[in-house]
């Protein structure tokens, strides 16, 4: 038996025991998958392409292609496909509940209305969080915007917690609450450590999505040249290509970096000073 198979097995076991057997895990398990189905079926409307479906105890996740290379308002629309299914279903199952009573279509309204208010949340690994990060985009650079999203994450986190806590308190034990503390603050922290690995990875889909279309809006940033070339790299806007107008004390520009160039000074160079970095480039011309 290969090992997927194996860990779907016991972590189905695993979701049985925790709900006592109850109906509801299954049907809830069935809704998680047909929420992110909306994301498949969306993403390839774009264009995106379908990788790869992770089945786990913290329920399901589609990976996609390609996503990068959508504009701000069809990555928002992705991204809301999934929780908004979730809630038009809630309405549509409470409509046939007045006709047909059946436990698993009453089960399916509060589930659906519970999974698409929940994932709305911007909070980490949930879609509310993506939404988040580019709705702040649009004020903010990408880093800070990332910022902003990780302290709400980690606010609800702590939100979350002392719900279960207050609960625990009064003897009701949610084994599933304190589940989505873990997974909110664990998904956080990992969003927090690979941010810069990401920034310098977008590179990468910039030259996809520039040979896609044929076009790239640009980006220019006044910065002072005793800067760290790290602390430059995160003010990089990852949808535009990147230009920074190096000024001394006296507000002169001595120099102007593309962030094709940073990323390469990062390389060989490490976390110099853009002062630095300017002498070691004047060395390398007059060679």
């Amino acid at each position: 038996m290969k090992k997927w198979y194996m860990v779907l097995i016991v972590e189905l076991s695993i979701l049985m025991w925790l709900g006592d057997f109850k109906s509801d895990v299954i049907i809830s398990f069935l809704w998680v998958i047909l929420h992110e189905f909306a994301h498949i079926i969306v993403a390839s409307r774009f264009g995106c392409k379908f990788n790869n479906f992770n089945i786990s105890i913290l329920g399901a996740k589609a990976e996609l292609s390609d996503i990068d290379e959508l504009t701000e308002n069809r990555k928002v629309i992705l991204y809301l496909a999934g929780p908004l299914f979730n809630i038009f279903m809630a309405v549509v199952t409470c409509f046939l509940y007045d006709y047909f009573s059946f436990e698993f279509i009453k089960s399916s309204i509060s589930i659906n209305l519970c999974l698409g208010m929940f994932n709305l949340i911007p909070a980490y690994p949930l879609d509310g969080s993506r939404v988040c990060e580019i709705l702040l985009s649009k004020k903010f650079l990408y880093k800070k915007s990332k910022k902003i999203t990780e302290i709400f994450s980690f606010i609800i986190s702590g939100a979350l917690f002392l719900v279960f806590s207050i609960m625990l308190l009064l003897h009701k034990v949610n084994i599933s609450l304190f589940l989505a503390v873990i997974l909110i603050t664990y998904t956080t922290i990992l969003e927090r450590e690979k941010t810069m690995y990401i920034i310098m990875g977008d590179m990468i889909k910039k030259v996809r999505k520039l040979k896609k279309h044929k076009y790239m809006e640009n980006k220019s940033i006044s910065v002072y040249y005793k800067k760290g070339l790290v602390n430059v790299l995160t003010l990089v806007d990852k949808n535009k290509f990147n230009s920074f107008y190096v000024l001394n004390d006296d507000m002169e520009l001595i120099f102007i970096i593309h962030e094709d160039e940073l990323l390469k000074a990062l390389k060989y160079y490490g976390n110099i000073t853009l002062e630095e970095y300017m002498k070691i480039r004047e060395i390398d011309k007059n060679k």
